[in-house]
């Protein structure tokens, strides 16, 4: 029951996350996700872009990440690391990813707007010139979010597992049901997010 609070937590942390933050970037440049997205969502409307954008680009990797801190924190003979403790971890990692986008988001506009960097060629077809500043200003910020967000993810889960004393949490092979349905069911959904993210055409 404790591990499916951590995913649950760690889920909900994560897609109210990408809510606020794309609202915010859909906001100062919705073409970013209209001309620059896959056309999952048939609207223009920022703010409706904002939380549907903000629930499918966050809500597979807050699972996945959630149940691997969960089987780092859980797993084991080792004492296990207090859930509170766990959520202001995971509270502080967003708050990283939030300072970072918003410095990122700032510089990226600075930049292309002094002409320092510039949208590739495939992208600058397609973006107004009046808008390609505000736009880069918006991919940096996503970019940030992730790398941050990733890389923050994958500390934490090492954290708390060398915290506990590295215990062996994980069996090279399932064995028992329970564990073959919760591995085919994360690998299901890494893949997934993987491609809807990075290879889903538009």
């Amino acid at each position: 029951m404790e591990r499916v609070k951590i995913v649950l937590f760690t889920t909900f942390a994560a897609v109210g996350y990408g809510i606020v933050h794309d609202e915010i970037t859909a906001h100062v440049c919705v073409e970013y996700f209209t001309l620059a997205h896959p056309p999952l969502f048939h609207t223009e409307s920022p703010a409706a872009l904002g939380i549907c954008w903000g629930i499918a680009a966050t809500i597979g990797i807050g699972i996945v990440l959630g149940f691997v801190l969960a089987t780092a924190a859980r797993s084991g003979e080792a004492p296990q690391w207090p859930e509170p403790k766990l959520m202001r971890a995971i509270l502080a990692l967003l708050g990283a990813m939030a300072i970072a986008a918003s410095l990122a988001g700032v510089s990226g506009y600075e930049l292309a707007r002094h002409s320092l960097i510039h949208l590739p060629e495939s992208l600058a077809q397609i973006i107004r010139p009046v808008l390609r500043d505000r736009f880069m200003g918006v991919w940096f910020a996503h970019i940030a979010s992730y790398l941050v967000g990733l890389g923050g993810g994958a500390f934490l889960i090492f954290r708390v597992w060398r915290d506990r004393g590295s215990p062996n949490i994980i069996a090279p092979l399932p064995v028992t049901k329970a564990a073959i349905l919760r591995t085919t069911l994360l690998v299901l959904i890494a893949a997934l997010v993987i491609y809807f993210r990075f290879f889903r055409e538009s």
